[in-house]
């Protein structure tokens, strides 16, 4: 089982022609919701792709938005779903996409989003995957915490404070967005080598269409290049696609390269389309999205 903790949120996704100037207005072209936040969208995938999964995280609040929310979470089923309580806002993203498949975002419900959870409840099993962003700052890193105790290995994602609970056999994963320089290999290679000799764990910096930088104590930092979506549509969720794809082959004890290769792919397709959980790829599409492309293939070794 693969233990995913984190965001749950409704995320009300509008088309826009552009984003207007300060004091400007737009017409939005279409709206649409979709099952969101990080974690759902993680969890969402996996499932689609036949994993066991486990998904906890924020209460989902009892204003009309929830119940969409449940009934999005009710397609996961039969996989267990775990909430922890609070009694704030339920979260809801409005996201604006542009014609180029850029996103801006603006939340309501996440500022007081820190349950104060039973971590018992959580299935913690020794040799097993937890994965989690800090959202909930306070909260994710007590699971993470109580995760290493208990013997599991951890997927950090975005955590960029200098004091984060990374363990040496961590996977952690995050963008130039939050670490690193958009657009510069040089600085985000020496970027993930020193993150890599700061906490000893394995180390991925994406950076988007520009490709992304990876490297650990076992393996050389170095850059990979990213597979072209097919059309950018709306790029939210890209990062969520690839944590599962990466979740997926390392629960499976796949070589690094595979996993890379197999997640880079799935980010990419996963832009295709609108919003972050409608249209996951599937595994074979995935494979098949890869042998079109041998030669960025072939980099990932």
């Amino acid at each position: 089982m693969i233990v995913v903790f984190g965001t749950i949120c409704l995320d009300r996704v509008r088309r826009v022609p552009a984003l207007p100037p300060s004091g400007g207005y737009v017409e939005v072209d279409s709206e649409e919701l979709f099952l969101g936040g990080e974690a759902a969208n993680t969890a969402n995938a996996l499932a689609g792709w036949g994993a066991d999964v486990w998904l906890g995280g924020n209460d989902l609040g009892k204003e009309p938005e929830a119940d969409l929310i449940k009934a999005k979470l009710g397609q996961l089923t039969p996989h267990s779903i775990g909430i922890a309580p609070y009694t704030a806002h339920t979260p809801v993203c409005d996201i604006y996409v542009t014609p180029d498949g850029d996103r801006t975002m603006i939340g309501l419900g996440f500022r007081d989003m820190e349950p104060i959870p039973d971590v018992s409840l959580i299935p913690m099993t020794a040799g097993g995957w937890l994965t989690a962003e800090p959202n909930m700052a306070t909260v994710s890193r007590q699971v993470i915490r109580a995760a290493n105790e208990a013997g599991m290995r951890t997927y950090l994602m975005d955590f960029i404070r200098e004091d984060e609970p990374i363990g040496p056999q961590s996977v952690w994963q995050s963008s130039t967005d939050w670490a690193g320089k958009r657009g510069n290999v040089q600085a985000n290679l020496k970027w993930v080598r020193d993150w890599v000799a700061k906490y000893g764990c394995f180390a991925i910096l994406s950076d988007g269409a520009n490709g992304l930088v990876a490297g650990g104590a076992d393996l050389p930092t170095r850059y990979y290049p990213a597979f072209p979506s097919p059309e950018v549509v709306d790029t939210t969720g890209a990062g969520d696609a690839f944590r599962a794809g990466m979740l997926l082959g390392l629960d499976a004890k796949r070589p690094i390269a595979d996993c890379l290769r197999f997640a880079s792919a799935a980010g990419a397709l996963n832009c295709r389309s609108l919003g972050a959980s409608a249209n996951v790829p599937t595994v074979a599409e995935i494979r098949d999205f890869i042998a079109l492309h041998p030669e960025i293939s072939a980099a990932y070794g």
